[in-house]
């Protein structure tokens, strides 16, 4: 199949599509290598750890642009959510000033509904407390402050935290706001009104316009997973904005036939070091492309060094062998 005919935005070529990939891989693995240097200063590791973050999402977001399948990137947010956790324990602010994941600005409320986003849409909600504790790191600045945050993260966790019906960038999220509450009324307009001025409010964000660069080197999409994210909690019909530019479908649509499917029955997630206790496929995510086979009764390893913590083994929905 054509290039053409699978990627997700019309912005993105092949060529422009290939080598960012390998572009972004190269600067994870070299500025990785770096946040371990104890001969740097603090300073200089902490902008290490938060270009892997950024860059691993900015990896998975080109992904999805390209085409990839929405089974490959669930096995790689994991990783990318790892990335995060390793920059946040270096964010050390004085007291009374904001850490980098502060969502009073608006590029960090937007990477934050991004992350809660891809966590809830690739079937990954175990990984939501871990951005919550993030966020609570800084929750005189984050928590109680915005009436679609705080819907949203109630939706996802249960936990409702006062908040006035007040939003920190009305501008950009006012229509999504009003999709969500108790008394909206039309609901997929409203997202629909969300999507057609997302881009523009965008403005001040980092990527924005990185499309109309002459090589198109630094773009890798521009996607509202924060729509998605409504649409599925909300369980709103998306017939009538789908097909929006901006709006993650596919994302949605696995969203809801993952969902919809009676999940194979399988073992629950096994710790590193203990006996296998079912034959097949297995991943963890303390270690990347780590999918492999196991017999009954075998060891499953730990991988030690991870960045991830420790080592759970989870079974792999998908128990079909890898294709040579």
């Amino acid at each position: 199949m054509k290039f053409s005919d699978i990627r997700r935005q019309r912005f993105l070529a092949e060529d422009r599509a290939v080598e960012r990939e390998e572009d972004l891989k190269d600067r994870i693995e070299d500025f990785g290598k770096e946040i371990h240097n104890v001969a740097l200063r603090e300073g200089a590791r902490r902008s290490y750890a938060w270009k892997v973050a950024t860059e691993s999402l900015e990896l998975l977001i080109l992904r999805y642009t390209a085409g990839h399948s929405i089974l490959e990137l669930s096995r790689e947010l994991p990783s990318v959510i790892a990335a995060f956790g390793v920059y946040v324990p270096l964010n050390n602010p004085p007291p009374q000033e904001a850490h980098t994941l502060t969502i009073t600005q608006l590029e960090a409320y937007v990477y934050v509904m991004w992350l809660l986003a891809l966590c809830r849409l690739l079937d990954h909600s175990e990984l939501i407390p871990t951005v919550m504790s993030w966020i609570d790191r800084n929750a005189e600045f984050n928590r109680g402050r915005d009436g679609l945050f705080e819907a949203v993260v109630e939706k996802l966790t249960g936990e409702k935290e006062p908040v006035e019906r007040v939003l920190l960038h009305p501008a950009a999220y006012r229509p999504l706001a009003k999709a969500t509450a108790p008394d909206a009324q039309d609901r997929p307009a409203l997202i629909k009104e969300f999507l057609d001025g997302w881009y523009k409010n965008m403005k001040d964000c980092y990527w924005h316009g990185t499309h109309t660069d002459k090589e198109g080197s630094s773009y890798f999409g521009y996607w509202a997973f924060e729509a998605a994210l409504v649409t599925v909690l909300w369980d709103i019909d998306d017939s009538s904005y789908r097909d929006h530019l901006v709006y993650p479908k596919d994302l949605a649509d696995w969203t809801h036939e993952h969902r919809a499917e009676v999940p194979p029955s399988g073992p629950d997630r096994t710790p590193g070091g203990e006996l296998c206790l079912r034959a097949g496929w297995w991943f963890t995510p303390a270690l990347k492309g780590s999918r492999r086979y196991f017999k009954h009764g075998e060891m499953m390893p730990v991988i030690e060094g991870s960045d991830y913590g420790s080592t759970f083994w989870q079974w792999d929905v998908d128990q079909s062998a890898p294709k040579l």
